[in-house]
């Protein structure tokens, strides 16, 4: 296995996986069985092989491997994503609240900034334990839809 192919698709795979799992609106896509990680994953693994230019494909645990580990850098910057969008975020689903007319104290409300980053620590511990997991679901089927028949 190349080492800086699989740097190169982890990593890239990771931040896309944190950036549309944790942007607002496009995290609430995410809320449907963790999309953007299993996406993430299999695009860990079709970067990887695209990065080979052909040479021969991965194994499935190569595969789950390449998911996980996205997942994981995934989960790292998500959290600082989240962390940063926060602000935005939460008028969002504020508005969203009072449009619907949903009554009570509003679920989300904006606090200091220790708070979110508590929150956003606990959606890491969180993200760094799901998000893995999808991946490398996500990761399996790629390398199983790509690697080669046998002869």
């Amino acid at each position: 296995m190349n080492t800086r192919s699989f740097l190169l698709s982890t990593l890239i795979a990771g931040v896309v996986i944190g950036l549309l799992g944790n942007l607002p609106v496009l995290n609430l896509i995410n809320c449907a069985l963790c999309i953007w990680v299993w996406l993430g994953g299999i695009l860990a693994v079709l970067l990887y092989r695209w990065f080979q230019h052909g040479k021969p494909g991965l194994s499935i645990g190569q595969g789950a491997g390449l998911g996980a580990l996205s997942g994981l850098v995934g989960a790292l910057v998500g959290a600082v994503v989240f962390l940063v969008t926060s602000p935005i975020s939460i008028s969002i689903f504020n508005n969203l609240a009072r449009g619907l007319r949903i009554g009570g104290e509003l679920p989300f409300r904006s606090g200091d900034f220790w708070e979110l980053a508590s929150t956003a620590f606990i959606f890491l511990v969180f993200d760094a334990v799901f998000y893995p997991l999808f991946g490398a679901l996500g990761g399996v089927i790629a390398a199983s839809l790509t690697k080669e028949p046998r002869a």
